[in-house]
This record gives structure tokens, C-alpha cells and sequence, in this order.
């Protein structure tokens, strides 16, 4: 009976039809003779902490609607995945178009060259890559998860009743 509640209550959310649209990079930055490139790396490395930070700021994610004319409830993440290469996450209800998230990179990158200026640094995405990815989640997949889940709460209330 929770199990079915739950579903209920959200299964819209779970087996909603969506777009993960992804730009695979590796933040690069430019290399004099003086410089150590193990330095180099590093500083990279904990650059793009400070990239995925700038995604977090809401007016950072609507100037990019704005400007690559994304959909209103698109939604942007970025997570490290390894050193110097993170991937973004354009999230979308529909499919958008090539274009669009070349354009999304382009002012991924725009924000990078902003910063360079200030800080006179040398940082850019490099190695990039795309991919747009079609999540279909079937409702018997989320009426699945409303039983586990029931079961899993079922047993902790007994485990709890018989505790007292």
C-alpha cells in the first residue's frame, strides 16, 4: 500500500520522458618553456572545481538560457570525472539541437576567457566531445522501485516496532 502511495505521488517525476545532453571536456591551459607541467596540471585540475562552482549560480545557468536560447526548464550540472576532465549535463525536456550545445560550450568557454583576462591566465576546454542521450524510464521501471522501496520501509517499521 506505501509502495503504491509513493508511486503515485511521484512517479511523473521519475519515469518523465527526458535529455541529457553532455560536453565531455578536459580543462587545458597554455604551456611557456618556464612554466612545470605537473604544476600546470594541478592548477588545472583545481580549476575546474572553480568551473563547477560557476554552474551552481542561478544566474549563471539563466544568462546561459538566454543566451543559447535553451529551454526554461533546462538544467545544467558539471562533475569532475577524473583530474582535468569534467562533463557538463544539459538537461532538457526536448531534444536540442547540435548547435545549441556547441553553443553551450562556446559560452562555457566565454566564462573561461572572462576570467583568463582578469586573472591573465591561459585556461580552455579542450578535447571536447558531445552527446545527447534519450532517458526513457518506463513506469514498470518506477513501479518496481515504489515496491523495493515499500519493502525496504515496511521492514524498517517492523524492525523499529520491535525495538520498543
Amino acid at each position: 500500500m506505501l509502495g503504491q502511495t509513493f508511486f503515485a505521488m511521484f512517479s511523473r517525476y521519475y519515469t518523465t520522458h527526458h535529455y541529457e545532453n553532455r560536453i565531455y571536456a578536459t580543462i587545458g591551459i597554455e604551456m611557456s618553456e618556464k612554466n612545470d607541467l605537473h604544476k600546470l596540471n594541478e592548477a588545472a585540475h583545481y580549476f575546474g572545481q572553480t568551473i563547477i562552482g560557476w554552474t551552481k549560480f542561478s544566474h549563471f545557468e539563466s544568462q546561459l538560457k538566454e543566451q543559447v536560447s535553451l529551454p526554461e526548464t533546462a538544467e545544467l550540472n558539471a562533475h569532475m570525472q577524473e583530474r582535468q576532465n569534467l562533463i557538463f549535463t544539459l538537461t532538457t525536456p526536448e531534444s536540442i539541437t547540435p548547435d545549441q550545445l556547441i553553443a553551450t560550450k562556446n559560452y562555457l568557454q566565454s566564462k573561461l576567457d572572462e576570467y583568463n583576462k582578469i586573472g591573465k591566465t591561459g585556461f580552455k576546454l579542450a578535447n571536447v566531445d558531445y552527446e545527447q542521450i534519450d532517458i526513457k524510464r518506463p513506469y514498470s521501471t518506477g513501479a518496481l522501485t515504489a515496491l523495493l522501496l515499500s519493502v525496504v520501509l515496511w521492514g524498517m517499521i517492523l524492525y523499529l516496532k520491535k525495538m520498543s
